[in-house]
């Protein structure tokens, strides 16, 4: 009986379900919304939704930005307390060259992050500078699942997984 068993196997092994999932997530940022089956959306929806808030570090000027503004909650939300502090402290000072290079910093490490799931540069650029900054304001469920019914073949129930406007 297995206990403590984490995650959706989809019935593939390990190297197969990541290569699935990877596709479906590049898929999902090219495209802005794809059709597949109920269980692979719902196991994906997850990362997709934290490659989306990672994503949002990836633009040096907005951290930069953020920072010159001194709002220190939602450079928190976006970067974690102890970076918030640093660019906070950096802005203050007066110190930009240094700022500058910080953010560059983190943005850096968010992009390389980001690429180890979506492997194409042009669907990380388009997350980055498009899809993140759209969703720059809003706090989450950056997804929607909208069920289209049962596929022809198998029966298996169709999902459309977009991106929320």
């Amino acid at each position: 009986m297995p206990h403590q068993v984490f995650g959706r196997h989809l019935g593939r092994n390990e190297a197969q379900r990541r290569s699935l999932f990877r596709n479906l997530i590049t898929a999902l940022f090219r495209h802005e919304s794809i059709k597949t089956t109920e269980a692979k959306a719902k196991a994906i929806r997850g990362e997709a939704e934290k490659l989306i808030t990672r994503a949002k570090r990836g633009e040096p000027g907005r951290l930069v930005q953020i920072a010159q503004d001194g709002d220190a909650t939602r450079l928190a939300a976006m970067v974690g307390q102890a970076s918030a502090e640093r660019l906070l402290g950096l802005a203050r000072n007066g110190q930009t060259a240094e700022l500058e290079k910080a953010a560059a910093q983190i943005a850096l490490h968010a992009r390389r992050v980001i690429l180890r799931t979506v492997h194409d540069g042009a669907v990380v650029d388009h997350l980055i500078h498009n899809i993140a900054a759209e969703f720059a304001e809003r706090p989450g469920g950056y997804t929607r699942i909208l069920k289209i019914g049962p596929r022809q073949g198998d029966a298996a129930d169709m999902v459309v997984l977009s991106l929320v406007e």
